[in-house]
């Protein structure tokens, strides 16, 4: 066994027991760029907690970028690891941990040789989980400067090890999030007569949305609406006045976007208007949608045939904020199964876990993708 199959879970399990919230990623970053410096790089910080490094091959040749999330979630952990998080309330729920670990072990197996064309610039970046993210503050820091293709991975509990999952094109959804602001007349329980019930107004406003996707939209077109908060009322004999509504909004492509958006705000006002009240509907744009470029989406496909039983799915529609990184630079985005062995829970569950084994194949999978593109003519 190679020493960077055996470093690869010793880092995963480092760096699980430290798991730290966007950009106060500050022990995870000492130990990313202390690693570096180990294995003979000169890392530089930069976006605040990010780290970066670039390995040099030994002919000239074009540069490949690949990068790892660094931070955790508000969990508190539950899976009985004997390496488990020791930060009270923080916890790698999304595999975090295994994806700086696969980018290190790959920095560790490249510069043990740097027997290849060109450069490998691995680079961490802070603050995937929440928007606006840290890859924006990443690329204004220069992580993108002089590269040619970017790629980057995602460990997925629900595929078994032994898997990738990959597509050209749309592979993850715009990410945006409204607030519906409703306006009604407050009153005595006893006399809703007098009242515009802003509790009533929103319940129909939440119902009347989920005609968006199934009447509004053309069959063919993906979308999802969900409300994910209804807060309106002070005790139970108060006609609520106000009422708040926060929901998401996933869609593949920006004309389907801006239609939902419409649709919404249609939807919001009319509603309210037909009960006397009105609405007001705040929208906030988040991640873009992870678009994957074909060609390179082929390359990788053709470099580990026979390594890994290749997945075509649907879209998935969370998000991402890789996509950012691909809006600059061609490259590829993925899923890497780690279905562990026994019951397994999803993403951002505090009993969340990978099987291990995946974490090799990781590093086998980005070397592959990398050593395709430097190598190509």
């Amino acid at each position: 066994m190679a020493k960077w199959e055996q470093d690869v879970i010793t880092y995963r399990r480092d760096l699980h027991q430290i798991p730290e919230l966007g950009f106060q990623e500050t022990k995870t970053s000492q130990y990313l760029l202390d690693t570096l410096q180990h294995l003979g790089l000169d890392p530089v910080q930069i976006a605040d907690t990010g780290v970066m490094a670039d390995i040099e091959g030994n002919r000239p040749g074009k540069t490949i970028a690949i990068r790892a999330d660094i931070d955790g979630l508000p969990l508190e952990e539950d899976t009985g690891l004997p390496f488990r998080s020791q930060h009270q309330g923080v916890m790698h729920a999304c595999g975090h941990d295994g994806h700086m670990a696969i980018v290190l072990a790959l920095a560790s197996r490249l510069q043990a040789t740097r027997d290849f064309p060109g450069r490998v610039r691995v680079f961490f970046q802070p603050a995937e989980e929440r928007p606006p993210g840290g890859a924006p503050k990443m690329i204004e820091a220069g992580c993108l400067d002089g590269v040619d293709e970017v790629l980057g991975l995602h460990l997925w509990s629900s595929d078994p090890v032994g898997t990738v999952a990959i597509r050209s094109g749309p592979f993850m959804a715009n990410a945006d999030q409204f607030t519906i602001r409703v306006k009604g007349k407050g009153g005595h329980g006893s006399e809703p007569a007098d009242t515009k019930d802003a509790v009533l107004i929103a319940s129909m406003i939440v119902m009347n949305l989920q005609t968006i996707v199934s009447r509004r939209l053309n069959a063919f077109d993906t979308a999802v609406v969900s409300c994910g908060t209804i807060r309106a009322g002070a005790t139970f004999n108060i006609i609520a006045e106000t009422a708040e509504i926060t929901g998401t909004v996933r869609t593949l492509s920006k004309i389907v976007q801006d239609k939902v958006i419409q649709e919404i705000e249609h939807i919001a006002k009319t509603t309210a208007a037909l009960y006397g009240a009105e609405a007001t509907v705040s929208y906030q744009y988040g991640y873009p949608a992870v678009i994957n470029h074909q060609p390179s989406v082929e390359r990788l496909e053709r470099s580990v045939t026979g390594l890994v039983d290749i997945l075509h799915p649907d879209p998935a529609m969370g998000g991402e904020d890789f996509a950012y990184y691909l809006q600059k630079k061609p490259g590829t985005f993925l899923f890497l199964g780690c279905r562990p062995e026994g019951e397994s829970f999803p993403h951002h569950s505090p009993h969340f876990q990978i099987n291990e084994k995946a974490l090799p194949l990781g590093v086998e999978v980005l070397y592959r993708g990398a050593m395709s593109f430097l190598h190509e003519n």
